[in-house]
C-alpha cells in the first residue's frame, strides 16, 4: 500500500509516518521543506519537497501516482490574519484535491485532519460538541479550517475522503505542550484565566491510530469525526498531572482574564506591525476563553471502534522523558 502523508515533518505527522512504517506501508513525505537533521531514510520513504500552496508544483510532482491514501495534515495554525489562514490551509487543501482529481487518483481515502477548533466551544460540560452541532468557530484558525472542511465535502462525489476533528493533542515532540512542561520544571504554574476550564485531550498515538482505522472502515467514507479522550480534563489537572511526573513542588498563579484580553490586545497588534505571530498570540489566547471545549468520540467509537487507551498522567509521563531524552527539557 502507497500512503501520502503531507506535513509530515511536523508533531503529528511524524508519528503517522512511524506507524505506517510499522504496518509496512510505503510512504510518501509531501512537505514545503526538508526536515533539518534528517538521517539516513527506511528506503520505504520517499521524500518530496512541494509547497501545496503553488498548484503548477503540485501538478508536476509525481508523489500522488498510484497512491491508496492521502492523509493531509499540511496547515498553519500560527498566524493572525484570517486571509493567512485562508492561504495556508484552505487554499492548500484545495490543491491537494484539485490534482487527486485531475490525475483521476484512484485512492481508497482522502484523510483531512481538522480540528475542534473548527467547530467551536461547547455550551456546557454536560452537552459536548458533536458532529451534527452546527460549527461555531470563535477565531480564524478554526474558520479557515471549517472552510477547508467544506472544500474536501465539495468533491465528495469523486474522492471518498474522511474529516477528522482531534482534540488537544499532545505527546512527544510537541512543542505547544513544551512550554507549559518548561514553566512547571522551573516551579511555576501559570494559569492565564484557564484554571478550571475544561478541554478534551488525546495522546498523539491514539490520535494516529483513529486515523488509520478510520482511512480503512468502510462505513466512515463521507463522514466526520471527533477523536478524543472519553472525559474532559481541567487545565488544572494537566498542570498538576505535569508537576507529578517532574516531581515539581510550583507555585501556582492564576491571571485574571481581564489581563488576559489586554495581552491579547497587545498581542494582536504587535503581530500586525512585525508580521511575526509567536507560540503566544491573540489567537491562541482566543481560543482559551472559552469555558467548555469538549466534543464527543461517540461516533468514532460506534462507527470503527476507536478508543483513546493512553490515560492523561501515562501520557504526560511519556512525554516527559521524551523531552528529557531529547534534550528539550
Amino acid at each position: 500500500m502507497i500512503a501520502v502523508v503531507t506535513g509530515s515533518n511536523g508533531f503529528i505527522g511524524s508519528h503517522l509516518v512511524e506507524a505506517l512504517l510499522q504496518q509496512d506501508y510505503h510512504i510518501r513525505c509531501l512537505d514545503i521543506q526538508e526536515a533539518r537533521g534528517r538521517s539516513a531514510q527506511d528506503t520505504r520513504i520517499e521524500h518530496y519537497t512541494v509547497d501545496c500552496g503553488d498548484l503548477d508544483a503540485l501538478r508536476q510532482t509525481q508523489v500522488f501516482t498510484n497512491a491508496d491514501y492521502v492523509f493531509h495534515l499540511a496547515g498553519v495554525s500560527k498566524r493572525v490574519k484570517l486571509e493567512e489562514f485562508r492561504c495556508g490551509n484552505v487554499v492548500t487543501t484545495g490543491n491537494v484535491l484539485q490534482v487527486l482529481v485531475e490525475k483521476n487518483v484512484r485512492i481508497k481515502r482522502f484523510v483531512y485532519i481538522s480540528t475542534q477548533a473548527a467547530a467551536g466551544p461547547a455550551s456546557s460540560l454536560d452537552h459536548p460538541v458533536t458532529e451534527l452541532s452546527e460549527p461555531k468557530p470563535i477565531e480564524n484558525y478554526g474558520i479557515s479550517k471549517l472552510e477547508a472542511e467544506h472544500v474536501v465535502r465539495e468533491l465528495a462525489a469523486q474522492l471518498p475522503y474522511t474529516i477528522l476533528r482531534p482534540g488537544t493533542v499532545y505527546g512527544p515532540r510537541d512543542v505547544d505542550f513544551l512550554a507549559v512542561f518548561k514553566q512547571i520544571n522551573r516551579h511555576m504554574s501559570v494559569y492565564p484565566a484557564y484554571r478550571t476550564k475544561y478541554i478534551n485531550i488525546i495522546f498523539v498515538t491514539d490520535l494516529v491510530n483513529g486515523m488509520l482505522q478510520a482511512a480503512r472502515t468502510p462505513e466512515a467514507a463521507g463522514k466526520t469525526y471527533f477523536l478524543c479522550n472519553d472525559d474532559p480534563v481541567m487545565w488544572q489537572d494537566i498542570h498538576r498531572g505535569i508537576a507529578g511526573v517532574q516531581n515539581k513542588r510550583v507555585f501556582e498563579l492564576d491571571i485574571p482574564q481581564c489581563v488576559v484580553d489586554v495581552i491579547a490586545k497587545i498581542l494582536g497588534l504587535h503581530s500586525k506591525i512585525t508580521g511575526y505571530s509567536g507560540m503566544v498570540n491573540s489567537e491562541k489566547i482566543a481560543l482559551s476563553r472559552p469555558k467548555f471545549w469538549v466534543c464527543s468520540p461517540e461516533r468514532a467509537k460506534r462507527d470503527f471502534g476507536f478508543a483513546a487507551r493512553v490515560p492523561l498522567l501515562q501520557g504526560l509521563e511519556t512525554t516527559y522523558r521524551w523531552y528529557v531524552e531529547n534534550g528539550w527539557l
